[in-house]
């Protein structure tokens, strides 16, 4: 698909437009990260994976469901004085039971509250590859290093992913009418998995999103498409040949601009990425009149930015 036809498959999407003031929450892969990441820089309200980097779709559509029920619980493991939730990656843990409660209690408040009040959620679906638990038959979110021989193997089928999360669909429209649910696909590939078996799962997450538009209120951003169509030279690639390079996030970033911000919008980013330069302009006498001049008037222009642009949410 060129990129004549990427903008042409835009339009014929009707994605809503985007405005300072909105409020989004990403989750799932480490490309939720990457986009959710710029757009909080970029001035807009926005929760980040709190409960770290999760690949599988029902492992999100888990977390979201256990935010909103407090008789839910997480099960945890003790890895010798370490304490990790399997629903949850590893940049969570507690170095006793109860200080992994208390985090995963306010974890739980603050994921409700955004799924709550945003706008916008968006989910990365990275892997349909799942790991289950042998004790219970539950998907762990992250394994946590512990042995294979805990869990069991499996590639998620479309059906699974897509039942699963209708039910967290409705559960989301019924705690929050107004928000837009946007899924995307990684790009990045799980080759640890094997070439073929990662390109079977993202076939099945892409059938999964293909099934869950259907669903009022729901959209695809083609993430996926765009990075391996329009970015398909290896300098927009990382060493590993997987992982997309600054560069490519760059043109990704472009690309989301232009699927939802206005003109106004788009000049208004350009106008704060101008500011921001300027603050981070490297001076080479710091005590010099030059840099004093250089520093008040970069707040000066950062302060009347700001009292112009109220809705303009600072990181």
């Amino acid at each position: 698909m060129s990129a004549v036809n990427y903008q042409q498959w835009l339009k014929e999407q009707n994605y809503p437009t985007f405005a300072h003031g909105d409020s989004f929450v990403f989750l799932g892969s480490c490309f939720s990260d990457e986009l959710g990441n710029i757009i909080r820089s970029s001035g807009f309200e926005s929760l980040v994976n709190p409960g770290g980097t999760i690949f599988h779709p029902l492992a999100i559509a888990k977390l979201i469901e256990w935010s909103f029920d407090d008789a839910k619980s997480l099960r945890s493991l003790q890895n010798e004085d370490i304490f990790f939730s399997w629903e949850l990656s590893g940049l969570v843990y507690g170095m006793s039971a109860n200080e992994l409660t208390l985090k995963t209690d306010k974890l739980r408040q603050e994921l409700r509250n955004f799924l709550r009040k945003a706008n916008q959620l968006f989910v990365t679906f990275g892997s349909a590859w799942a790991y289950r638990l042998k004790t219970d038959g539950e998907i762990v979110a992250n394994c946590h290093k512990q042995s294979s021989h805990l869990f069991q193997k499996e590639n998620s089928s479309v059906v699974e992913i897509v039942t699963g999360w209708k039910s967290v669909i409705s559960l989301l429209k019924k705690e929050n009418p107004k928000m837009m649910i946007f899924f995307t696909v990684s790009p990045v590939r799980h080759i640890k998995d094997g070439y073929i078996e990662n390109n079977r799962s993202k076939a099945r997450l892409l059938m999964a999103v293909e099934e869950l538009q259907e669903e009022r209120g729901v959209f695809y951003f083609p993430a996926y498409e765009f990075v391996l169509d329009e970015l398909r030279d290896y300098r927009f690639f990382k060493s590993d040949g997987v992982h997309p390079t600054p560069e490519a996030v760059l043109e990704l970033w472009d690309f989301f601009q232009s699927s939802f911000f206005t003109e106004e919008t788009i000049d208004l980013l350009l106008q704060w990425q101008q500011i921001r330069q300027a603050e981070q302009h490297k001076i080479l006498y710091p005590k010099s009149q030059a840099a004093r001049t250089h520093m008040e008037q970069t707040m000066k222009r950062k302060a009347q930015f700001l009292s112009a642009h109220p809705l303009f949410h600072l990181p």
